[in-house]
């Protein structure tokens, strides 16, 4: 309004439009970043509450610190189709709609979203990373992803319970739950509240409750016990459409009384009493914050997971009063709304329009005075303009042009004189190829710049080379638009001109690196696999032979630590001249990290490749690596697989490829090894990995089950009843597992731990509905790594102290290996344990070297003689004196024996005959299956 008051003429307003003019060709000429693109996944429908709140989050945070960022929302309806049957044909969607966008990194919202993705990512988003949120479980395998992060939501359920509970002075408290997958969440979050002080006695889980029986349901309880509404309310029947939460909410308060607490924020001012709340919009700009580090340059793998998000206590002062709970009985740092309103929110409009008129009276006048200052300076302010357009256009090596309808230069200014030996004036007139008069080298695209200008098309970072006398090459970059008068009328062009060497360099640059690994001068991982993909394709179409090599050095991890990782780095470089030198020239060599190569032979049978193989295996085993006066002793471990007649995609055939090298280091490394279907060996440690992979994931599907299996004592006036617990493990497709092939797995992968938490919750927490007699010895196996765990002995004492299973009936097998190579920490366990009065029994003992010595030692109270020594007792007299030999030392220190493999009556009566205390096997009793509660397993298992 006042600028038409102040440019109150037509001169003034002409030089104003020119400034204008000026200052937005001088924003065109500057440079604009790439654009990163940011894919979104939500769980649930683009109208779900907190799918709006996330997504608003999301889009904010980014869209304010990252000025260049393209972000895409996909929605997957999980709460419409909780099975995910629609996921498969949800990522061929996605797939299609995105092919021709380079996507920079994904963001996935909720459980059901990343479980679909985690299942989909390798076919679709192998390389990307990821970040999610809105997790609820805190899952070691989420935890494991590769090239993933984010944040998990943490809700804190228990402890909202606890609160609801006390607040309301009440022992009982009802649950309003679903089964979709966020629901089945929430239970284990449930159960974390019978381990915490302060629980009420009774909870009272429903699930899937329809808005026709909510009367019918609760009304048998008294209207003071507490609701907790954390699922959603169906409508018609248990499976039909769940209604939001606000809805669900004002459907529950229609028919009933009781304080109502929640988790969700949108309940709030619904007539909730609160909770404890997680906003969705904080939520998702907590993960945003991490995508702007991925963006940024920051390494997933050096940004943690964000294990609790923020949760604040919220509590209605009104459904407060109503319920007669105090303030003061509230949290810590609580939050108050719909408190007794104040003058100023009794009167806000009334003062809200005071202030106004007021300050605008008062914004009016400083505004009359402004106008009258700013006419006194306006001339000058455009003067200034004109002098700073003009030396900007003439500074450095930047040039803007304009030429007429005949292309003949009519506007020019800048450094002209460097380019074109000739003052601005002397071009007017001349084509812009009649300007190079300097007898420089040009490399012009002047077909391209004429067709443009013949077109009438924008001219866009049209590139030309420029060699100097003294053969320096400089890169310029040409842009340029056509230009109309008001009647679009064509007048010609208008652009720019300025030197990019330098930016063009640093892109050759970048490239360089995103291709090759700096140190080697090889191809790096990422580049390697876009060749392997290649050379897959083109062996599928020619069915040519080629092989894959995954190559991995032994005992390098010796010289980081002894020389520093400079000296490594110098052996990796002539390591890679010394595989190089073994080469032919068609074949590709890249690093794929640390000290781990990648090697594609093409066009090469299979005897050749290992004959290229074993080549480098010798000439890498044959050369020393000095170091100073150090000799550095380094070898080669090699995985091959045939690309031929291999049904696998380039990241499993690398998969296999380093697994077959994984096996070769096992044989005793400085050798190759053959991924074949007919190679059982590395088919087994396949096999390993994948039983051990997903450990936590297993349990909770009930894939672990826990079988009996008596020790009857061999003296018949004995009827003490002792019995062993067993682990057995089946496979998703039901096939049941030896635990001498997933056992040693677990071991040697470190996760047995989490195995033996489990069987010793389980046994303890059923031990009721497993041996009806409560004074039943039971026996369970514990691992050599468990035993050495402190923070499973804590585990161990914890759930003793909170069971009513006496220890002393507890029996701990450990094997007599784990015992020895853990000695003086079996010796501490034991030692713990024995507080308690738990009983300990040496396993398989005889199996190994054993040594009589260490019985000494470890104050066990069974010793289990292996089976290996009983079953061919009746036939072998040396295994009869054996086992006699170790009886007889067990009976002088007190210590009970039971042997093992009793398979028949004649084993029986040999072993009574010598004196054994208790037999085992399927001669006494065959193991059966003992019925169990499910049982989750601890996030924090080691």
């Amino acid at each position: 309004m006042f600028k038409n008051k102040l440019f109150n003429n037509k001169t003034t307003k002409y030089l104003l439009f020119l400034s204008n003019v000026i200052l937005f060709s001088l924003a065109g000429a500057v440079k604009v970043s790439a654009q990163e693109n940011v894919l979104v996944i939500h769980s649930y429908s683009e109208n779900n509450s907190w799918t709006k709140s996330i997504k608003q989050g999301i889009d904010e945070k980014l869209s304010a610190n990252i000025g260049n960022v393209k972000i895409f929302h996909e929605f997957l309806d999980a709460k419409a189709h909780p099975s995910l049957h629609h996921s498969e044909l949800f990522f061929e969607y996605i797939q299609k709609k995105y092919h021709q966008i380079n996507l920079d990194l994904l963001m996935v919202s909720d459980d059901p979203g990343l479980t679909a993705l985690t299942e989909q990512r390798k076919k679709y988003f192998a390389d990307l990373p990821i970040v999610y949120l809105g997790i609820n479980h805190v899952d070691p395998e989420i935890l494991n992803l590769p090239n993933s992060t984010g944040i998990f939501e943490n809700r804190h359920v228990a402890e909202t319970i606890i609160e609801a509970a006390q607040q309301t002075q009440s022992d009982q408290i009802i649950i309003i739950n679903d089964t979709t997958q966020t629901g089945q969440a929430n239970l284990a979050k449930i159960n974390e509240c019978y381990e915490l002080s302060g629980c009420p006695l009774d909870i009272i889980i429903i699930n899937d409750l329809t808005s026709g029986n909510i009367q019918n349901t609760l009304k048998q309880y008294a209207r003071s016990t507490p609701i907790l509404l954390i699922g959603q309310i169906r409508k018609n029947n248990s499976n039909g459409e769940l209604y939001n939460f606000i809805e669900g909410t004002k459907i529950i308060k229609s028919y009933v009384d009781n304080p109502i607490y929640g988790l969700n924020s949108q309940m709030l001012n619904q007539g909730i009493v609160g909770g404890k709340f997680l906003d969705g919009k904080h939520h998702a700009k907590q993960a945003a914050g991490i995508v702007e580090n991925i963006l940024r340059g920051t390494s997933v793998d050096q940004i943690d997971p964000i294990i609790k998000a923020d949760n604040h206590w919220i509590f209605d002062a009104e459904e407060l009063e109503k319920n007669n709970i105090k303030l003061n009985k509230l949290p810590a740092k609580s939050k108050i709304i719909n408190q007794n309103i104040s003058f100023y929110h009794t009167y806000k409009t009334l003062v809200w329009f005071t202030a106004s008129a007021f300050g605008i009276s008062l914004i009016i006048i400083m505004l009359l005075i402004e106008i009258i200052r700013r006419g006194s300076i306006t001339k000058r302010i455009l003067q200034e303009n004109k002098s700073r357009y003009k030396d900007l256009a003439e500074l450095g090596t930047n040039i803007f042009w304009e030429i007429d309808v005949n292309s003949n230069i009519c506007y020019i200014s800048g450094d002209t004189e460097y380019f074109y030996d000739e003052a601005p004036q002397a071009l007017l007139g001349k084509k812009l190829r009649q300007a190079y008069k300097k007898s420089y080298a040009i490399d012009f695209p002047w077909d391209k710049f004429e067709t443009s200008i013949h077109r009438c098309e924008p001219i866009t970072n049209l590139v030309f080379k420029v060699a100097q006398p003294n053969h320096e090459v400089r890169i310029f970059q040409l842009n340029g638009k056509p230009i109309y008068d008001q009647n679009k009328e064509y007048l010609g062009y208008r652009g720019n001109k300025r030197e990019i060497t330098q930016e063009y360099n640093l892109s050759k640059t970048i490239a360089y690196q995103a291709s090759y690994d700096v140190l080697t001068g090889l191809v790096n991982r990422r580049q390697f696999i876009s060749h392997l993909k290649n050379t897959v394709d083109e062996t599928l179409n020619s069915q040519t032979s080629s092989v894959l090599c995954y190559l991995d050095l032994d005992r390098f991890k010796l010289v980081n630590d002894t020389a520093g990782h400079l000296v490594g780095d110098s052996l990796l470089t002539e390591v890679t001249s010394l595989i190089s030198n073994c080469l032919r020239e068609e074949d590709i060599l890249g690093r794929l990290g640390g000290d781990e190569f990648g090697l594609l032979l093409k066009d090469v049978s299979m005897a050749d490749a290992q004959s290229i193989c074993q080549n480098i295996i010798d000439c890498i085993g044959r050369n020393r690596f000095q170091w100073h006066n150090r000799f550095f002793d380094i070898g080669i471990s090699i995985g091959i697989i045939s690309i031929l007649n291999n049904p696998f995609d380039a990241i499993e055939l690398l998969s296999k490829a380093d697994l077959a090298c994984y096996r070769a280091k096992d044989l005793g490394r400085g050798r190759f090894c053959i991924a074949g279907t007919d190679n059982i060996d590395l088919n087994n440690v396949q096999m390993q990995m994948e039983y051990i992979s997903s450990i936590s994931q297993a349990i909770e599907q009930q894939q672990f089950y826990l079988v009996k299996q008596q020790i009857k004592s061999i003296n018949p006036n004995d009827n003490h009843e002792h019995y062993e617990i067993l682990l057995r493990y089946q496979d998703r497709t039901g096939k049941h597992i030896s635990p001498g092939l997933f056992i040693p797995a677990a071991e040697k992968y470190g996760v047995i731990t989490i195995i033996d938490r489990w069987v010793l919750e389980t046994v303890v927490n059923n031990y009721d509905n497993y041996f009806p007699d409560q004074k039943t010895m039971i026996s369970i196996n514990i691992s050599g790594i468990s035993i050495s765990n402190h923070d499973f002995v804590d585990f161990v004492l914890n759930l003793f102290n909170s069971s009513d299973v006496d220890p002393a009936y507890i029996c701990f097998e450990i094997t007599e290996t784990a015992a020895i190579s853990h000695i003086s920490q079996a010796l501490k366990f034991i030692s713990t344990m024995k507080k308690l009065k738990v009983k300990f029994a040496l396993d398989d003992f005889g199996s190994g070297l054993s040594s009589f010595s260490y019985l000494k030692d470890l104050p066990i109270d069974y010793l289990k003689i292996d089976g290996s020594l009983i079953e061919n007792i009746v036939t072998e007299s040396s295994d009869r004196a054996m086992v006699g030999a170790i009886n007889s030392i067990a009976q002088r220190m007190n210590i009970k024996t039971i042997a093992e493999f009793v398979e028949n009556e004649q084993i029986s009566q040999i072993l009574a005959e010598i004196g054994i205390d208790y037999a085992q096997g399927y001669g006494i009793h065959k193991p059966e299956k003992c019925e169990q509660r499910l049982l989750l397993p601890q996030a924090n298992a080691s």
